[in-house]
C-alpha cells in the first residue's frame, strides 16, 4: 500500500496490536498466555473432562503435553470409563459390575472400537418387503465386540387348547398363547478391532458356511426438503417417528456411493446380502440373489414409557396364522395411541398401522367380564386389508386397557381379540427374555 505521494505506507510490526494512542500493546515475541484450565483443581478438571466424548478427549490430548498426560495417563481410565459406559453398561445384567475386560483398560476398549462407538445398544427395524425385520444391537462383554442380532417373535400354544372364548361374548375368540423372543446364536453383524472398511466403504462380515455373504453399508440421511418430496420412497416410513430418514430404493442397489463414515447417519445403515459360491473355473466366484435392506434405529426415548405416555414402547402379539409380530406403540400426545407394525404380514405389512386410538381419555365402558374386571375400554380403529395390502380399511374396534404392560384389541367385525404384551428392550439388551409373564390373562 502507498500514501498519496507514492511513499510506502508503514503498518508497524507484523501482527501487532495498537492502542488508540498508537502504542504497540502486544507482539509476536510476547509469551503466550498460560492455559487457564490447567490452574483448576485436579478434581474439577476431571469432572469437566468426564463430560466429553472420546473424540473430544483425543482432540484435547493433542493440545499440549500437560493435557495429554491427564487424558492418557495411568490414572485417567475413569475418564474413558465414562466414555464407554453408554456402550458397556446397558449390555450387562442390572446387578453386574462394569469392567473393561477383555480389554486391559477402557481406553484400550475405546481405541479398539473407536470407529463403531456410535453403534450403541438399541432397537432397529428393517424394510424387508412385507414382513420387515427387527434387530437388536448390543456390546458383548465376553468377546469385546459390538454385535447386531435379528429378533423373531414366537408363541408357545398351551397344551389342550389354542383359543379361549371371551366370557362377555362366547362367539369372540382369543388366542391362548405365551410369547417368546428368539435371538439366533450368531449375530448378523459383528464389529471388532479387526473390522476394516474396503474400498467401497463397506465392511464384509465373516463368510457364512452356506454361502450367504453379508456386508455392512453406511447410509446418509436425507435433508428435510427431500423427506417432504411426495414421490420419494423413504425408510423409515412417515408412520414411524425417526431421527433420520433415507432413500428406500436405488437403481444401483446403493453401490458406488462411497459414503464416508463422517457423512453417515448414526441412526441408519444397510445390509447387503448375496449368495456366493465357487465357480467351475479355478479361483472364480459366482454371486447371485443380492438383497439390500435399509435399517433404521427406533428412537431410544420413545421406547421408554412415562407417566404421561404409559403405553409407548415395543409390544408383541400373536396374529394367528401370520404368527408373532412386533408393534411400536407411539403416543404423539398423552391421549392418542398409534400402533405401527415393525414386522408385518401379507395383509397389513411392516410400517403400516394396525390400530389407532384418537382419545385414550374417553372411556366407553368399564369391563365387568371375568378376564379383566375393572379395565377401561376405549374406542379404536383397527386396520384390515386383503392380500398385498389391497383395499385397506380402518374399522371401529375397541382397546381394552388392562395395564401399562398388557392391552387387548377387540376386532369387532371379525370376532377376535388380540392380546398385546410389552417387550422390555433393556432386558433384551442385557441378555434377558424381554417379557414378563406376570400379566398373562388366560390360565
Amino acid at each position: 500500500m502507498e500514501t498519496a505521494d507514492g511513499q510506502p505506507l508503514s503498518v508497524g510490526p507484523p501482527l501487532a496490536a495498537v492502542d488508540i494512542a498508537g502504542a504497540v500493546v502486544s507482539s509476536p515475541e510476547a509469551e503466550p498466555e498460560p492455559c487457564l484450565i490447567l490452574s483448576l483443581p485436579s478434581e474439577l478438571k476431571l469432572l469437566i473432562f468426564s463430560l466429553l466424548d472420546g473424540e473430544s478427549l483425543l482432540s484435547l490430548s493433542a493440545t499440549c503435553r500437560a493435557l495429554r498426560e491427564i487424558v492418557t495417563g495411568i490414572s485417567s481410565d475413569d475418564l474413558w470409563k465414562s466414555v464407554c459406559s453408554h456402550l458397556v453398561r446397558p449390555s450387562l445384567p442390572r446387578e453386574a459390575p462394569m469392567s473393561p475386560a477383555p480389554y486391559v483398560s477402557y481406553r484400550a476398549l475405546f481405541n479398539a472400537l473407536r470407529l463403531f462407538m456410535w453403534f450403541t445398544p438399541g432397537l432397529w427395524h428393517g424394510n424387508r418387503e412385507i414382513h420387515g425385520t427387527l434387530y437388536l444391537s448390543r456390546y458383548n462383554p465376553g468377546t469385546g465386540h459390538i454385535e447386531v442380532y435379528s429378533l423373531l417373535g414366537l408363541f408357545e400354544h398351551s397344551a389342550g387348547h389354542t383359543f379361549h372364548r371371551w366370557s362377555r361374548n362366547p362367539a369372540v375368540l382369543m388366542l391362548d398363547t405365551r410369547p417368546m423372543i428368539q435371538r439366533p446364536a450368531s449375530p448378523i453383524l459383528r464389529f471388532s478391532s479387526g473390522s476394516r472398511y474396503d474400498r467401497t466403504s463397506e465392511i464384509t462380515q465373516k463368510h457364512h458356511p452356506r454361502g450367504l455373504q453379508t456386508s455392512f453399508v453406511h447410509a446418509a440421511a436425507l435433508s428435510s426438503d427431500r423427506v417432504n418430496y411426495k414421490q420419494m420412497k423413504l425408510w423409515p416410513p412417515l408412520t414411524m417417528p425417526a431421527r433420520d430418514r433415507t432413500r428406500n430404493d436405488s437403481p444401483t442397489a446403493f453401490r458406488g456411493q462411497l459414503i464416508s463414515p463422517l457423512d453417515a447417519s448414526p441412526y441408519l445403515f444397510r445390509l447387503r446380502q448375496e449368495i456366493s459360491f465357487a465357480g467351475s473355473s479355478s479361483g472364480s466366484t459366482i454371486k447371485m440373489a443380492e438383497r439390500v435392506e435399509t435399517i433404521a434405529r427406533v428412537p431410544d426415548d420413545l421406547l421408554i414409557p412415562d407417566e404421561e405416555h404409559p403405553y409407548r414402547g415395543l409390544w408383541i402379539a400373536d396374529y394367528d396364522s401370520h404368527g408373532g409380530e412386533f408393534m411400536f406403540f407411539h403416543q404423539p400426545t398423552a391421549n392418542s395411541l398409534h400402533a405401527v407394525k415393525l414386522t408385518g404380514d401379507p395383509n397389513v405389512p411392516r410400517g403400516e398401522y394396525t390400530f389407532l386410538v384418537d382419545d385414550l381419555s374417553h372411556t366407553e365402558r368399564i369391563a365387568t367380564e371375568e378376564e379383566w374386571p375393572g379395565a377401561r375400554v376405549v374406542a379404536a380403529r383397527g386396520q384390515t386389508a386383503a392380500f398385498n395390502f389391497t383395499n385397506p380399511t380402518l374399522s371401529p374396534t375397541q382397546l381394552i386397557l388392562i395395564s401399562p404392560d398388557v392391552v387387548c384389541h377387540y376386532w369387532i367385525n371379525v370376532y377376535r381379540i388380540t392380546i398385546y404384551r410389552r417387550v422390555d428392550v433393556d432386558d433384551l439388551i442385557s441378555g434377558g427374555s424381554g417379557i414378563s409373564y406376570s400379566g398373562c390373562l388366560v390360565p
